[in-house]
């Protein structure tokens, strides 16, 4: 009955030149899944330019010489890697997705009658790898970077954010009530005073506190950071703890730090990750080493912002021959007053001289803060006309100097440079875009596991497929040194060639990232 009425429609409206497809399962296909992937699809490049193999000789000693034989680890590289690479969060749904897409199959070597690995292998591999695995597979691709000539290696930009943790605020519990134990007077009042170190930082000032100390006033929101972390946990993820910027929400997150080569192709070189409230600064040894160890040479500079900008950075980068271009932090006087930028020191004679001609001379040390402190003779204030806007109040006007004040010093010279200024307007769009992309669309905005050490293998595995993105657009020119081997070969530390010209295979960085046109041999003017 509907044959007839549909033959009767197909009569009605004229069906003697419109087609009709019809569905009839074939016995025999003859099908290549290699004639079906584009010739410049993601997977296709990727698979031209990197040659995967080397991942076993990095999980060889986790596997057993008997029994059944497992996955191949290099389809579990591939599928985690497809994961990241297409902003695919959850590992059900990847191994889902990589059964159905044509393109993933023909990546990871699978024909259609084959079936894609269980989701379930990929958490297995992962808690069995560890985070040190997936290090070495992000240090080899850098390597494999730095062999094609994609990494400049003169200019580090290093920046940080802030990763949303699996987990909620709300399941946030007593640290006391979880571990059974009441914490006695003496340690709850020191978890109150507990704040962060890089937030005692001096404050110039006209006078100072009873006992001849200099008066500190340490951010609310340092204070009850640390609080909150000190007394409380997330039993879903121990590791996270909260964080808020004044005038937003607090989040339950992690601290993701990424150095970003200044080169033309912006590959990331060096990964860490640490608590949400830990000082950027701390992290500055760290990332140095870890892009001296991939990269196999030392960066020239390190840009970054004013969360760096410490001693502590500036003496780790001048231990290693680093110039340090990290924005310094300005710091107001509390106390209201001139800024001691408008007293002179007099190095030969360790004194500083007042905007009127007045000497302030070496009065005592603040040895918990590393500072000298010197003042005037006493009445010499009371008698200045500058008094009220110097040193508003009964108290002597008060300077002081850090014991390293000439490293100090040469770095603010240093930031005053038209070359800093431009390096540093520089790192906004360099390391900003590297972290705006992971977000976006290599699924960095949230924590997919628990756990900082598997919040470590998921910062490393997107970095490593933005750089694989990178390394499969840049081709370089055929017989071009180094850069023209094989990328079965193990690529050697430094440069002992010149770096080879480099040509976008198409236009973009970063995939779906905004980038800037360029005219396509054989494309419409």
């Amino acid at each position: 009955m509907d044959a007839a009425l549909n033959a009767a429609d197909d009569v009605a409206e004229g069906g003697a030149v419109m087609g009709r497809k019809a569905v009839e399962p074939k016995l025999y296909v003859s099908f290549s899944l290699d004639a079906v992937v584009p010739a410049n699809h993601l997977v296709r490049l990727l698979a031209d330019a990197v040659d995967l193999s080397f991942v076993r000789g990095l999980v060889r000693r986790y596997y057993s010489h008997t029994g059944k034989p497992s996955v191949d680890p290099i389809v579990l590289f591939k599928l985690v890697l497809l994961g990241y690479l297409f902003n695919i969060t959850s590992e059900r749904r990847l191994c889902e997705e990589a059964g159905l897409n044509l393109a993933w199959r023909w990546y990871l070597g699978y024909e259609l009658d084959e079936p894609i690995p269980d989701h379930s292998v990929l958490s297995k591999a992962r808690s069995r790898y560890g985070a040190a695995v997936y290090e070495r597979f992000f240090r080899r691709i850098v390597q494999l970077c730095e062999a094609r000539g994609l990494i400049q290696g003169d200019v580090l930009f290093v920046d940080a954010t802030m990763v949303k943790a699996n987990a909620s605020p709300q399941s946030l519990r007593s640290r006391a009530l979880l571990g059974q134990r009441v914490p006695q007077p003496r340690e709850f009042v020191a978890q109150l005073w507990t704040v962060n170190d890089e937030a005692a930082e001096e404050v110039e000032g006209p006078g100072t506190g009873r006992g001849g100390r200099l008066r500190t006033d340490h951010p609310k929101g340092l204070q009850s950071r640390a609080v909150t972390n000190e007394l409380s946990v997330s039993p879903t993820d121990p590791d996270a703890q909260m964080f808020r910027k004044p005038g937003k929400t607090p989040l339950l997150s992690h601290k993701a730090h990424m150095a970003v080569d200044g080169g033309r192709a912006g590959i990331i070189t060096a990964v860490e990750v640490r608590p949400s409230c830990e000082a950027d600064s701390h992290v500055v040894p760290a990332i140095l080493a870890r892009h001296e160890l991939a990269v196999g040479r030392r960066a020239r500079e390190l840009v970054g912002d004013r969360g760096y900008g410490t001693a502590a950075a500036n003496q780790a980068c001048e231990e290693r021959g680093v110039t340090a271009t990290l924005a310094m932090r300005s710091f107001s006087n509390a106390h209201g007053g001139l800024q001691r930028d408008q007293f002179t020191f007099v190095a030969d004679r360790d004194i500083f001289i007042c905007p009127t001609g007045q000497e302030l001379r070496f009065s005592q040390q603040n040895r918990p803060f590393r500072t000298n402190i010197y003042r005037p003779s006493r009445g010499t204030c009371r008698a200045c006309p500058l008094k009220p806007e110097c040193a508003p109040g009964r108290a002597e006007r008060t300077v002081s100097r850090r014991w390293d004040g000439d490293l100090w010093e040469g770095w603010q010279t240093h930031l005053q440079s038209r070359h800093a200024r431009q390096m540093l307007r520089r790192r906004q769009v360099v390391s900003e875009r590297a972290f705006a992309v992971g977000k976006e669309h290599h699924g960095l905005g949230r924590a997919q596991f628990r756990g900082r050490s598997n919040m470590r293998i998921q910062a490393l595995m997107t970095a490593a497929a933005m750089n694989l993105s990178q390394l499969a657009r840049f081709l370089p020119v055929r017989n071009a040194g180094v850069a023209a081997a094989t990328t079965s070969s193990f690529p050697v530390h430094g440069r002992t060639h010149s770096a080879p010209c480099l040509r976008p295979h198409h236009r973009g960085a970063w995939p779906h990232t905004p980038h800037v046109r360029r005219r396509q041999r054989g494309s419409p003017s």
